[in-house]
């Protein structure tokens, strides 16, 4: 059966189509444009999207949990699960599972199980692993807990890349730490996007790892060292560094407005993924608490927050993200859409993210309030707001 999703708002993310129509047959996209342009088979079901916007899928790359108090790190399948179903709710089609530092065993069985998860469901959401550690630099770990960050060695490391069976895309790590260097090659070697993150580096140690094969940068501005006019450190060579894109937690409270504005100005769209960084807390509410990394964390006004106060994490969504930048920002819509969807698939190797003939059929439709109203994966209607089954 065909799909034909008629009358909206279509952002490919490259340009806007008003009153577009596009049709889907199996998994993929056959035809967009304008509605009088396209013809919509005659054994398609239609659904009249009139008022809303279409956009691509989005695409995750930092997420540790959510769905109201479950983790990727929890020790059963049952928490990848609903976390999958409650990002797929909010539109993310494609997302990194993450995992932050653990004691070596149980980070392996963290790495094992949802490596196992993503061999036997190649349908869902979860497309790879990414680990936020555990080589971090304790001096700016944010929420991370101390006791369980690692030296970094290439021994430990290909421990962890033989138990993920190839499934770890993305690795945060400090490259001024000793060994780091060297971790940083033979992952990058092996197909890992290296994201600097939790780092003091100086301007001239993130010129090393760049040539050792670092490309990008952990939520920007966010456990690293502040910009300082006569000791520049990650924040500075990330906003001067093309090789280096950079993804940004857009709740607000992250990053201030007027600083999302700027890394908007030196990096452009195109250099920029939102992410969420969504935590377990992620979809609870005011007061609640779960934990992170063995920690206590609580909602306290939309924020996820320790006792002491540090952020850690958040309760963000991607379709909320794009709303936040194009409010707080007055960034175009389309350049808006880019930064959630087809930049990420473009870091991790994924060709999604784009709306044309012939693409993946991961689609979002949103309403004017930037809710979601549905989610397609596959050409598959996965979520309709207000049904029970997706």
């Amino acid at each position: 059966m065909s799909l034909a999703l008629v009358g909206g708002e279509i952002v490919t993310p490259f340009r806007k189509i008003e009153n577009g129509t596009l049709t889907i047959t199996g998994n993929r996209i056959y035809e967009v444009g304008k509605s009088k342009d396209v013809k919509v088979p005659s054994n398609a079901k239609v659904i009249d999207v009139s008022g809303c916007t279409i956009t691509p899928g989005f695409v995750d790359l930092l997420v540790h949990g959510g769905a109201g108090g479950y983790g990727f790190s929890d020790e059963n399948d049952e928490s990848i699960e609903l976390i999958s179903d409650y990002f797929i709710r909010n539109g993310s089609t494609t997302l990194l599972a993450s995992l932050h530092a653990k004691p070596k065993e149980k980070l392996l069985a963290d790495i094992r199980r949802l490596a196992k998860y993503i061999m036997l469901n190649p349908d869902s959401n979860i497309k790879g692993i990414h680990l936020e550690g555990p080589y971090l630099n304790p001096a700016l770990k944010g929420a991370m807990n101390e006791e369980y960050l690692w030296k970094p060695s290439v021994e430990s490391f290909l421990e962890m890349w033989e138990a993920s069976n190839g499934h770890v895309k993305m690795m945060t790590i400090a490259p001024e730490l000793p060994g780091a260097l060297d971790v940083i090659r033979e992952a990058s070697f092996r197909g890992v996007v290296i994201s600097i993150g939790h780092s003091t580096a100086s301007y001239e140690e993130i010129e090393l790892a760049i040539d050792h094969g670092a490309a990008h940068v952990t939520h920007m501005f966010n456990a690293m060292s502040p910009i300082n006019h006569r000791r520049p450190s990650v924040s500075v060579a990330a906003l001067l560094r093309d090789e280096l894109k950079v993804q940004l937690i857009a709740d607000t409270y992250h990053v201030h407005p007027s600083v999302m504005e700027l890394l908007i100005k030196a990096k452009s769209p195109k250099g920029i993924i939102l992410i969420t960084d969504s935590i377990r807390i992620g979809g609870m509410h005011e007061g609640e608490t779960s934990q992170f990394s063995d920690q206590k964390i609580v909602v306290q006004g939309n924020k996820a927050v320790m006792d002491d106060g540090t952020i850690a994490g958040s309760t963000l969504t991607l379709n909320i993200a794009i709303k936040n930048v194009i409010d707080k920002t007055n960034l175009r819509l389309e350049d808006a859409v880019r930064m959630a969807t087809v930049n990420g698939a473009k870091v991790i190797g994924e060709s999604k993210g784009i709306i044309a003939a012939g693409k993946v059929a991961d689609l979002v439709i949103l309403d004017k309030d930037f809710g979601v109203e549905m989610t397609i994966m596959n050409g598959k209607i996965r979520y309709q707001k207000n049904e029970d089954e997706l």
